[in-house]
């Protein structure tokens, strides 16, 4: 077994995930605590969800990307979006690689050049040095973006806009990031469609929620393999329904609102592992609860949802370090950390 350290993963998931390990068991579906694995999955309609029809805030959201050149022969960008909330409204970072600090767009519409591997704290500020090697550096990034007619959905108290906005990448005269709905319409206006888009995969989404509830339901809205279809994941923990055996509290996580993971008893199980399968596909998922339950305010409880490369590969080894399947990890503090 590896490591997680090469996945494009917040260092304290990449530790959470290697200490977890790669013990996850194949199971179909999980309808109940004390049910066989092979059980059909059940609707999230009992227990949790009829107490958690409530959303909990959200802090921040953070989306990274691949984005592999077609022509020059430069290693894949790894790009990430944070989209959070200031006192003065939502607010959007942009970073050029994992180990670069965040560029903060504090104007709503703007456009800058930025050097791949950035150190720069602001969007005022200067670039970083490029690290040398044997392969060629990065090439430098011009960024585009336009919030001015974002959009957002007010039941989610999401930072992330839904509509009306684009976020727009580009090196060596190809895309490699288009966020928005109105994001192909600003590349074909910019550069009349004569400009090449490369390789672009979503390869991890971290949302930190604040759960004043616990039985409070947070959906998340993924794919899980580029392409495909979208679904909506939802996290809650709650007491165990009257007459299921489980006792104690339960955590659930649904996926389109069937029940596909319900750890019971979570004081002692805080942290576990299962594998479901969606769109025929393994996804491993991996919570730890011990921040939650053992350690004071603000307390961080962690789910993590990996889709596999390959069916038949096994939770962090060489093979599945080397190409990661997609990563959600759903982030919840009893308070504002």
């Amino acid at each position: 077994m590896v490591s997680a350290s090469s996945l494009l993963l917040p260092s304290s998931v990449r530790d959470f995930a290697s200490c977890i390990g790669d013990g996850a068991v194949r199971v179909a579906d999980v309808a109940a605590c004390t049910a066989p694995s092979s059980t059909r999955v059940s609707t999230c309609s009992s227990s949790s969800s009829t107490t958690a029809s409530s959303s909990s805030p959200t802090l921040s959201v953070t989306v990274s990307y691949r984005a592999t050149l077609l022509a020059a022969p430069a290693p894949p960008l790894q790009l990430r979006l944070t989209w959070g909330h200031s006192p003065l409204g939502p607010t959007l970072s942009f970073a050029p690689s994992p180990t670069a600090r965040a560029i903060q767009l504090r104007r709503r519409r703007g456009s800058r050049s930025v050097p791949s591997g950035s150190s720069s704290g602001d969007e005022n500020g200067g670039g970083g040095d490029e690290s040398a090697g044997t392969t060629p550096p990065p090439p430098p990034l011009a960024l585009f973006w336009d919030l001015t007619a974002a959009r957002y959905d007010p039941a989610a108290s999401s930072p992330e806009p839904v509509s009306g906005y684009y976020v727009v990448a580009v090196a060596s005269a190809e895309v490699v990031l288009a966020v928005g709905d109105l994001a192909a319409e600003f590349v074909k206006a910019k550069f009349e469609g004569q400009i090449p888009r490369a390789r672009v995969a979503a390869v991890s989404r971290v949302e930190r929620v604040v759960v004043s509830d616990p039985a409070a339901m947070h959906a998340a809205r993924v794919r899980f393999a580029e392409g495909g279809p979208e679904h909506e994941v939802s996290v809650s923990c709650a007491p165990a329904a009257p007459g299921s055996g489980g006792g104690g509290d339960e955590l659930w996580v649904c996926v389109d609102g069937k029940r596909a993971v319900q750890a019971c008893r979570l004081r002692w199980n805080f942290r576990g592992n299962q594998t479901v399968f969606v769109d025929g596909a393994p996804v491993d998922v991996m919570w730890d609860l011990h921040g939650w339950w053992f350690r004071e305010p603000p307390g961080c409880a962690v789910v993590m949802l990996r889709a596999r490369s390959a069916l038949e590969s096994r939770l962090w080894l060489e093979e599945e370090a080397a190409a990661p399947g997609f990563s959600l990890i759903v982030q919840a503090f009893k308070s504002p950390p």
